[in-house]
């Protein structure tokens, strides 16, 4: 989980460096069909099926998956690297919030006061960001899209196998983005399919990886580690771009960290 935190910060460096000269949906498309051939190899070779059982699912999961990387390719283009990810990393307080309405599991007094701590850090990296507050909002709901599809994932991994769940996520999100492109299609030039190819090589790496980690250790353990993530975008945020969060965003960074793991500490 770890080398996946360091390959999912590296994608969101790599898509802050293309910025808004690509569109989003082009972006999508080449990070959804680049990963495809390894996918479908391994579902060949392990003889899994290639479509999911619970299909109706699987395309509710795939619209708010499409609508969780849309608004967080948007807010990277927008936002300091490291504000980004503190807002992303609000999704299992979100879970936690989400849970008893989707999949029936209810929130202890302790879950409650994970969720208070976290929103508390919200607030403070949102109250100094008047110039930019479009591209915040799009990030927490990236990151409430992504809780959503997250819920409906457990719901899929009853029925069906994660990589045959993530090979048809990607099928079903390169259709929607090549739709949404329609003609607005720009060339990259060299530097922009070195860093698409780099997008789509390093979610790859980081969502296989990510796999294997839920399979070998327990959840808590694995996404507590995932927060690893933060410091690799402080890191690429200041060795690149020269940014340094404001102290305000760094407590509200850490309040929302704090919540997560009151939050974790609950589920072991």
């Amino acid at each position: 989980m770890l080398i996946a935190s360091a390959c999912f910060a590296t994608m969101a460096a790599m898509i802050k460096g293309i910025g808004p000269s690509l569109p989003i949906p082009e972006i999508i498309l080449f990070r959804s069909i680049v990963p495809l051939p390894f996918f479908l190899s391994v579902l060949w070779l392990r003889k899994k099926k290639f479509v999911v059982t619970a299909w109706k699912t699987l395309v509710l999961r795939s619209l708010f998956g499409f609508l969780a990387i849309s608004g967080f390719y948007y807010a990277l283009t927008h936002l300091p690297l490291a504000i980004c990810v503190f807002l992303g990393k609000t999704q299992p307080l979100i879970l936690a919030v989400l849970a008893p309405w989707i999949v029936g599991e209810k929130a202890t007094a302790t879950v409650w006061i994970a969720i208070g701590t976290g929103l508390a850090g919200i607030i403070l990296i949102l109250e100094p960001s008047a110039g930019w507050a479009t591209a915040a909002w799009a990030a927490i709901g990236a990151a409430l899209a992504s809780a959503m599809a997250h819920l409906l994932v457990r719901k899929l991994n009853r029925t069906d196998d994660p990589i045959t769940i993530i090979t048809n996520f990607f099928v079903i999100t390169a259709l929607i983005s090549s739709i949404w492109m329609g003609e607005s299609f720009i060339l990259p030039d060299h530097s922009e399919w070195l860093l698409l190819i780099g997008v789509a090589l390093f979610s790859t790496i980081g969502q296989y990886l990510m796999t294997l980690a839920y399979r070998m250790d327990n959840a808590p353990v694995v996404a507590a580690a995932s927060y690893t993530s933060i410091i690799f975008s402080i890191l690429y945020g200041y060795l690149f771009w020269n940014e340094i969060p404001p102290q305000s965003a760094i407590t509200g960074g850490f309040l929302i960290f704090a919540g997560s793991v009151i939050l974790l500490r609950s589920r072991i």
